[in-house]
């Protein structure tokens, strides 16, 4: 039985609700007309079902296709539709399910869709459908994302909650075009209903009302049993909805979303939305909506997060949800997300080189040949490696394009890309249009490199000379892109080492080799080639620390389990190698008495504290030190009786490559590392407490051979250690801005 009844539509009732909250298009560039639905939703979570009644208003007259999820039952139409044999589509029909920001390929793929051809007479501009089913899909693991916990849907409706979203098809979708909407949902007592655009999650009559006040590309609709918290943020209204009563985590959201959305409003321009509102999901997401995000139970009270995801999501008002992507030329989106929010705040904490350089480490770790795409193929994460090249490497482009034309340019090309862009779909052929106007710089072979080519640019450097110059020293050499494939166009910087400081400067190399003479006042100590990691580039292997990311990264892995444990402890241990397996890595498993040296050709897994591999992997005088009862890890110690512990070092037979060992006590810890390493890949070395287990030690091994160095000290000095470059952090885009004071609590 229903939970609630039809409903009849309330303008003035929607009206009322919307009051004066800012409305997302009201100052958007102008469009043709878009299809307009209002919805009249029933939601039965028992049972999990809905019923829709939709009424649309379409641009045109004549025959039109749309599609429906075949799971629901269309009951009326008028005019009339008729189902199309499989296969069948004409005008205006959606061949696919909607893969936008927070959905895979695969879902896209897998949604059984009904498709539909309705004709439209000449005076006609409306139609009428009403339609029911079962709507609960359950969760499904994405590839390769299994220990991380994200799961996707094409939709639930249950007791827990509702998350229907335009990937499951439950409203009818014409084709890709942008999209108005208006909806009326009755509620369970206790529930909230949020969608995106200017509204009420719940009215005082138990009614949801939303309306999207401007275009979007999707319809969101999502809630369960909230609590709703809510305080006033500039122009527009701050909430969070939690799953049980928690004010001090409320408030933490409350204030954060208030400074972001300042932030981001001075930066770029006007928050296009009346509201950005938090909901805690009922299963682990990181899901960013027009004017609101999705985060799981966990995630929201992770202590990072408010420093990471969280902005990600806030500025995704701006830059997907406001400025739309045109998905079949490639997602700039999330890249220039991630450069704008997770980039950014690392540089306002003086860290931006750290974050370049993860994203370099996960582009070799996980993007070898047979897994790397150009940009314009990108559309959304589903893997490392679409993670790594699709956030990664864009957000490195844009980071290229910033110092190409200066931070006051570039500061300016987004406001403008805003105003021009708003309301629309974009593709990357916009940003260099966009970019090109605003600066009048010509940036069609940089466009060309970095969306449509595959792979990056790999560089060695030599030094022919360094001898005094006039008042000071020179240093002369060349530098080499070693890539296969043709020479990128790159800015690359360089910095002599001298005992006064650092003394930067940018060579531009067009071609394969390009000779270079820098001047410096003090007789250099070293050279270094991009220390701050600017580049978007291919890292020679000894740049950086061996890390766990590289063995998750590696097509081959063999596991060598200890011939001299219980079977009880090798079993545990395969088990944990046995879950990381995806059609990516498939790992093959020896005991240690079974091999006489490690295979060069894949990296390794030693399982077991009585592996006997392990002293070769860690020798005397390595960075880790193991005794009968503990481990020293670069000066720490980690008991080996209650802890786990995860070191990767250098694979001996290949310094390209990487070994790792794990140990675990209890043996009860081995599932939650399992769960827990992939979120971990840019480290070297990991300590764990208990079942859990919790997380006591993690680290980088230190670095210091690196072959984009090369010291310019006298021979006999060079036996001693070059003293750590000291440099200046470049400012950053903008300055952070200091957190509120305590506020008054929400309201609930």
């Amino acid at each position: 039985m229903s939970v609630c009844t039809r409903i009849p539509f309330a303008l003035a009732a929607v009206l009322t609700a919307l009051g004066a909250s800012r409305v997302a298009g009201a100052d958007a560039p102008a469009t043709a007309p878009r299809i307009r639905h209002e919805l009249e939703v029933r939601l039965d979570p028992a049972a999990g079902r809905i019923a829709v009644a939709d009424r649309i208003r379409l641009p045109g007259s004549g025959p039109l296709d749309f599609s429906l999820n075949a799971s629901l039952t269309l009951l009326r139409s008028d005019p009339p539709a008729e189902r199309l044999p499989p296969g069948e589509a004409g005008p205006g029909a959606s061949s696919s399910p909607v893969a936008g920001q927070n959905s895979s390929d695969r879902l896209a793929r897998d949604v059984e869709l009904a498709r539909y051809r309705v004709e439209l007479p000449p005076d006609v501009r409306e139609l009428e459908l009403e339609y029911e089913g079962p709507f609960d899909f359950g969760l499904e693991s994405q590839e390769e994302e299994y220990a991380r916990g994200i799961r996707e849907t094409a939709g639930i409706v249950s007791a827990e909650g509702v998350y229907l979203a335009g990937a499951g098809h439950w409203y009818p979708v014409f084709d890709d075009a942008l999209i108005e909407f208006r909806l009326e949902a009755a509620l369970p007592e206790g529930w909230h209903l949020v969608a995106q655009g200017a509204g009420e999650s719940r009215g005082d009559d138990g009614v949801a009302r939303w309306d999207s006040a401007g275009p979007t590309d999707e319809i969101y609709l999502v809630g369960g049993p909230l609590i709703a918290y809510r305080r006033p943020a500039g122009t527009a209204e701050a909430q969070v909805y939690l799953r049980s009563p928690d004010p001090a985590l409320a408030e933490r959201y409350l204030e954060a979303t208030a400074r972001y959305l300042e932030m981001y409003s001075a930066l770029i321009g006007p928050y296009p939305y009346g509201k950005f509102a938090l909901i805690e999901n009922f299963w682990e997401t990181g899901y960013g909506m027009p004017s609101f995000t999705l985060l799981g139970s966990q995630v929201i009270r992770l202590p990072f997060i408010l420093a990471s995801s969280y902005p990600h999501e806030i500025l995704h008002n701006w830059w997907g949800n406001s400025v739309f992507v045109d998905y079949e030329s490639g997602n700039w989106c999330e890249g220039l997300t991630a450069y704008l929010a997770d980039h950014l705040i690392q540089e306002q904490g003086g860290r931006g080189a750290g974050y370049r350089r993860d994203a370099l480490q996960r582009y070799a770790s996980h993007v070898s040949a047979a897994r790397d795409f150009p940009l314009v193929e990108f559309r959304s994460r589903h893997s490392a490696a679409t993670e790594a090249v699709g956030y990664g490497k864009t957000s490195m482009g844009f980071h290229a394009l910033r110092r190409r034309v200066g931070d006051e340019a570039f500061r300016a090309w987004l406001a403008s890309f805003y105003r021009e862009q708003r309301g629309r779909r974009a593709s990357f052929a916009d940003v260099r249009a966009s970019l090109e106007r605003v600066t009048g710089v010509d940036l069609g072979r940089f466009f060309r490199e970095w969306t449509e080519w595959t792979g990056a640019p790999a560089l060695e450097v030599a030094v022919d000379a360094t001898a005094p110059s006039g008042a000071g020293y020179r240093v002369a050499g060349r530098l080499r892109q070693i890539q296969d494939g043709p020479p990128y166009e790159l800015g690359v910087p360089l910095v002599v080492q001298t005992a006064g400081g650092g003394v930067r400067e940018v060579v531009r190399v067009d071609s394969a080799e390009t000779p270079f003479a820098l001047e410096v006042a003090e007789p250099p100590l070293a050279l270094h080639v991009d220390p701050e990691f600017d580049l978007f580039r291919r890292l020679e292997p000894l740049e950086i620390p061996p890390s766990i990311g590289q063995l998750f990264g590696e097509p081959k892995i063999l596991a060598v389990l200890p011939a001299a444990a219980a079977e009880v402890e090798r079993t545990a241990y395969r088990a944990l190698v046995e879950g990381w397996a995806s059609a990516h890595q498939r790992p093959e498993f020896v005991l240690d008495d079974a091999v006489d040296r490690l295979p060069a050709d894949r990296g390794v897994w030693l399982l077991g504290r009585s592996n006997r591999f392990a002293p070769t992997l860690f020798p005397a005088g390595s960075p880790l030190a193991f005794g009968a009862e503990e481990a020293l890890l670069a000066g720490e110690r980690l008991p080996f009786s209650g802890h786990s512990l995860v070191a990767v070092a250098r694979h001996p037979g290949d310094p390209a490559r990487a070994a790792g060992w794990i140990v675990a006590d209890p043996p009860g810890a081995l599932p939650g590392l399992g769960r827990k390493l992939p979120h971990y890949g840019k480290y070297s070395y990991l300590g764990f407490e208990g079942h859990e287990p919790a997380n006591v030690l993690k680290g980088q091994w230190s670095t210091a051979d690196s072959p984009l160095v090369v010291d310019l000290r006298p021979p006999s000095e060079r036996s001693l250690p070059l003293p750590p470059l000291q440099l200046d952090p470049a400012p950053p885009l903008v300055p952070a801005l200091p957190e509120g004071q305590p506020m008054r609590p929400g309201r609930r």
